[in-house]
């Protein structure tokens, strides 16, 4: 594990072999990134801890850290949400997810993404980019309490309107278009600035 200032850590979970030379790159690019970051939108990132792990890892981290928000929930409903996280890893490159009992996100890698797992840093930095523009939108003004908000829902705990929830999730796709438009920039500055 490294610390870099007071805003990212790097780790990885559940990686056992698989670490290669993703790590290494992950713990040179994750402050870069942060940098980088801030100039872009010109705020504080903050505190994002990068995770680099497999897809059960991935599925579990982020179910465990959804759940925190949402305290009270049976054995049952943690292991269906569980199990659909599992199926929805295997296809995701990375996720990012509030962290709990702090402020910042936890930005997860999976290492058995294709563009992660590869000798292609191009591959690894845009993703970690991509997800870097989420932790971003993540600290924006309301968008922690509306994504707790959404998760307790998910959940059955706290309904929410249907207007509410179609906001919710055009907020998500705009964040989306938003990441995907800037994954290539950032991808290139960070390369070149970590020369």
């Amino acid at each position: 594990m490294a610390l870099f200032g007071p805003s990212v850590r790097v780790k990885t979970y559940r990686m056992g072999w698989r670490r290669g030379l993703v790590v290494p790159f992950l713990e040179a690019a994750a402050p870069v990134m942060a940098r980088l970051l801030e100039e872009r939108f010109g705020q504080r990132l903050e505190p994002v801890e990068v995770t680099l792990t497999v897809s059960d890892g991935l599925a579990e981290l982020a179910c465990r850290a959804e759940q925190t928000f949402v305290p009270g929930l049976s054995g049952r409903v943690r292991s269906k949400a569980l199990d659909s996280a599992r199926q929805n890893a295997r296809e995701a490159s990375g996720h990012v997810v509030l962290r709990p009992g702090a402020r910042g996100t936890w930005l997860l890698l999976n290492a058995e993404a294709e563009d992660v797992s590869g000798d292609d840093p191009l591959g690894v930095a845009r993703v970690l980019c991509h997800e870097g523009v989420h932790c971003v939108q993540m600290g924006r003004a309301g968008v922690r309490e509306a994504r707790i908000a959404y998760d307790r829902h998910g959940y059955g705990v706290e309904l929410l309107s249907s207007d509410v929830v179609r906001a919710y999730e055009a907020l998500v796709e705009e964040h989306e278009r938003e990441a995907y438009g800037l994954e290539d920039e950032l991808a290139g500055e960070l390369l070149r600035r970590m020369k």
